[in-house]
């Protein structure tokens, strides 16, 4: 008889992921009866498979067959089936159960984003790990390798999205998508021809980089320009570089759109001038009247010393010709590039050597010629100036030494004589070179002369006369002559120790008074310190003069006296030059503006005109009428002194009424209400700025070099912000106003 038996009657298969087949386990049909059997039908259910033909037919006896049952989970869960063989001798089964576990594909990658042509690794994790088993990869944007490398396409013309699907190759159903987002390239720029500018000028500029087709903005200094697309590796564009840009240059590009963004910065250097904007203004504030471009562009160039070398080599404005004897040819020379120096030099020189109107000669008839005197004497010979002051018959119409008999006993004037010693030279006390007083054994100052030698002095000076009978005017360039008959011919104790012989002639005396003067230790920094105080700075430092007197005593040629060497000294002094950098800056330093510098200042400062003589009416409202100082001591004092204690000279003037007046006349000016001005706002530096910053940036290095208080920045712009509704152009009378009324712009720093 048959007799079939199973190796086992059930099979257990682990957890297998849905959609994965388990290894194989073995069921075995055997016939160990003497018989042969017949399997009719194999049936395997569930999730189970086998190759079932092994077992049908005929099984002879002692014989056996074997079936791999294999598990292949379609859902996840415990799944159960069987294998049942239908044979001659009966039904024979085997219980099977297994497992499913769900398969979860997922694309891991670093990349949340990718621009166009970059690339990415990709890795597929099933159930949350790295998976061993094969894969396949595709997308509908870009390629990606068969190891999972994903490349986004190029030349997109807009941001889009990739799809990129991984799929089990085992399991071809078992899939996963990666959404990545895709963006146009950014516009990367990398350089430029040229690779250096021009302060001041306008530059194409070439620029190269990658994807400059996706460029949408771009910026110079954070202003946007306007530029032209050659090719998608070069654009062209015009950079307009202010005067007063230095340094590098930022140049930054952008992208926009929702993918957009900006470029890494290309930065250019900026040629460098011998000297920057800011320091040539200041420098010019010092050395002339304010800035002009023209003015700027000259001292950058040139550099500050050959600038002044330069100035000094320039011939002196004839101020006794027809134009130069009208008033307003003073205020028209203060914008000329070629006297700037030699001017302020000698108005600097007319505090010091002081001659006004009198009844002789009426200022404004008269100025003139004392302005040419200073002018032509301003860098010549401290030795020259004195001469020519003490034998100038305006100075001896003013101080009363002209006609100023000695003899049979007449006691001469004595104005010219203490004021030549006292205002002029060598002042009342001895000073050290640092012009600090001569202490004597108790403390107190040792004086430079006596009343005694004041009598002297003017006995030494007499017999002057002018040298025709008859009005000054007409004579008023003829130097005076000397009468002997009237002049005093005994010895003369004119200082402490110094005695000039009896029976000398006026020249001989007037000769030696000049010597001694121009010789005295005192003269050098006396004269130093005034010319110090109206130059640069009211209360210089007794080293700043110490060192300005040696060059005086000496100008590196043995000469002494040498005015242009002096002035030289004074300017490019490291004092002087300290503040051309704003790091440096000592708000402490510097002197205010007296009224006539300041209208100057402004008249520069917005490129206006005196159209004819009524800035008289202007400088005489504000307390400063041009050749007629109030007193010996000119218009104001060089000791006068804030309640500080430090010296202030112009404050003197800088009374409330002065400052009501003078900034409403500054105002009728800039709205050309004022007779003998005119202001083109049209052809002023600030004119067609094109926006709020441009604006102060000009007001910032025009008028403060580089150092313009926030509280002026604040100022303008709240009153441009207050105003939108009118141009910057119409507001320029107003807001022009307010920039030169500031008490930073009325102090020279």
């Amino acid at each position: 008889m048959p007799l079939l038996t199973l190796s086992g009657t059930q099979l257990a298969f682990p957890d297998t992921s849905v959609g994965v087949t388990s290894a194989a386990q073995n069921i075995t049909l055997s016939n160990t009866g003497t018989a042969a059997a017949t399997v009719q039908s194999v049936n395997v259910s569930g999730s189970f498979h086998s190759d079932t033909s092994l077992c049908l037919g005929t099984l002879a006896a002692n014989e056996k067959c074997t079936l791999a049952v294999q598990f292949t989970p379609d859902q996840s869960g415990t799944l159960t089936g069987g294998i049942t063989f239908a044979t001659s001798t009966g039904s024979l089964i085997v219980t099977a159960s297994g497992k499913g576990i769900s398969q979860t594909l997922t694309i891991s990658t670093a990349a949340t984003s990718l621009r166009e042509g970059e690339s990415t690794q990709l890795t597929a994790q099933l159930n949350g790990t790295s998976t061993t088993q094969l894969v396949t990869w595709r997308t509908d944007s870009g390629s990606v390798t068969t190891d999972g490398v994903y490349t986004a396409g190029s030349n997109i013309a807009a941001s889009t999205t990739a799809h990129i699907t991984v799929s089990l190759i085992a399991t071809p159903s078992v899939t996963a998508t990666l959404a990545l987002p895709i963006g146009r390239a950014l516009p990367i720029l990398t350089g430029s021809t040229p690779s250096q500018i021009d302060a001041g000028a306008t530059t194409t500029l070439t620029i190269t980089g990658t994807h400059l087709s996706n460029l949408s903005q771009l910026t110079i200094n954070g202003k946007s320009q306007t530029f032209t697309k050659i090719s998608d590796t070069q654009i062209s564009v015009q950079a307009a570089m202010q005067a007063w840009d230095s340094g590098t240059l930022a140049i930054k590009g952008s992208m926009s759109g929702s993918d957009g963004g900006s470029t890494g910065t290309l930065q250019l250097s900026v040629k460098g001038l011998p000297v920057s904007y800011d320091a040539a203004v200041r420098f010019l504030q010092q050395a002339a009247y304010g800035a002009t471009p023209a003015a700027v562009q000259q001292v950058q160039q040139m550099g500050m010393s050959s600038w002044i070398d330069q100035q000094l080599k320039n011939p002196a404005y004839d101020y006794t010709s027809i134009a130069g004897l009208s008033y307003g040819q003073y205020y028209r020379n203060t914008q000329s590039l070629q006297y700037s120096l030699r001017q302020r030099v000698s108005s600097a020189l007319s505090h010091v050597y002081v001659a006004s109107g009198s009844s002789a000669c009426v200022s404004t008839d008269c100025g003139p010629y004392w302005e040419a005197l200073l002018e032509n004497d301003a860098f010549g010979n401290a030795h020259t100036l004195l001469k020519d002051v003490a034998v100038n018959p305006l100075m001896g119409s003013y101080l009363d030494n002209a006609n100023n008999a000695a003899y049979n006993g007449i006691v001469p004037n004595q104005n010219f004589a203490r004021e030549f010693m006292q205002l002029m030279t060598i002042g009342t006390v001895q000073l050290n070179q640092d012009g600090t007083a001569v202490l004597d054994a108790n403390g107190q100052p040792v004086p430079t002369y006596t009343q005694s030698n004041i009598a002297d002095m003017a006995n030494a000076l007499s017999g002057w006369k002018y040298a025709r009978a008859g009005e000054l005017l007409p004579q008023v360039q003829v130097p005076m002559t000397m009468a002997e008959g009237w002049h005093n011919q005994s010895a003369k104790n004119i200082l402490p120790g110094i005695t000039l012989p009896a029976g000398q002639k006026g020249e001989v005396d007037l000769d030696a008074v000049v010597d001694t003067l121009f010789n005295h230790p005192n003269y050098g920094p006396f004269l130093s310190r005034r010319l110090i105080q109206h130059l640069v700075t009211s209360n210089p430092s007794p080293a700043y003069i110490t060192r300005v007197a040696a060059v005086f005593a000496d100008d590196g040629n043995g000469v002494r006296g040498n005015l242009g060497a002096v002035v030289k000294a004074i300017l490019l002094d490291k004092e002087a030059r300290k503040g051309d950098d704003a790091a440096q800056a000592d708000p402490a330093t510097g002197h205010f503006m007296d009224p006539a510098l300041y209208l100057a200042n402004v008249m520069n400062s917005v490129q206006g005109v005196y159209t004819d003589d009524q800035v008289r009416k202007v400088d005489a409202a504000m307390g400063q009428p041009l050749y007629s100082p109030s007193s010996v001591f000119s218009y104001y004092s060089p000791d006068h002194m804030l309640p500080n204690g430090t010296y202030a000279p112009e404050a003197q003037l800088l009374t409330s009424a002065n400052g009501v007046t003078k900034l409403g006349l500054i105002y009728s000016i800039f709205t050309n209400k004022q007779p003998g001005f005119q202001v083109d706002w049209r052809t002023s530096p600030f004119s067609n700025c094109t926006s709020t910053d441009d604006f102060l940036s000009r007001v910032n290095h025009i008028l403060y070099h580089g150092q313009m208080p926030d509280s002026v920045r604040t100022t303008l712009t709240n009153y441009i912000a207050a105003n939108t509704g009118s141009s910057i152009n119409s507001m320029l009378p107003d807001l022009m106003f307010m920039a030169v009324s500031s008490a930073a712009y009325q102090t020279i720093q």
